[in-house]
């Protein structure tokens, strides 16, 4: 894919970070103005949560990197859900901050290291539907 003139999103967790950082060194040896290329928010890079968005203006190209580690919505459990139900992530609900990635012209999606059971069950995350907690969901089924 030609970078010109597109929004390139990463959206995940921090194996997608590292997939954005490396395409940021790679697409910055290319251009040949340096100064044409920034945080549009004007943050340095750290290892925070949240999103970062490089322009490269020489290419008009943003490279962007949205932290959502599951891509769904973390929520409370419901009113009288069992007490292993510690947080649910909400399957029919994408992760709050993609209404900032929409629009995008390519989005690389990477949350599969999240997906297993030593941080989920034994954290007590469980899977939700509407207001229905799913107990017996296997996490492969809900990925």
């Amino acid at each position: 894919m030609n970078p010109y003139n597109k929004r390139l999103a990463f959206v995940g967790d921090s194996i997608g970070r590292n997939q954005w950082e490396s395409l940021l060194c790679l697409l910055s040896t290319a251009g040949t103005n340096k100064s044409s290329i920034y945080e549009v928010n004007r943050r340095l890079i750290t290892k925070h949560t949240g999103f970062l968005v490089f322009k490269f203006a020489e290419f008009n190209c943003t490279i962007e990197y949205y932290g959502a580690p599951y891509l769904v919505q973390q929520s409370r459990p419901p009113a009288g859900s069992p007490k292993q139900v510690r947080t649910t992530l909400k399957l029919d609900k994408m992760d709050w901050g993609s209404v900032k990635w929409k629009g995008a012209d390519l989005i690389v999606f990477n949350s599969g290291h999240w997906w297993n059971s030593e941080k989920m069950i034994r954290g007590g995350y469980y899977f939700q539907e509407s207001e229905d907690v799913k107990i017996n969901t296997s996490i492969e089924t809900a990925y």
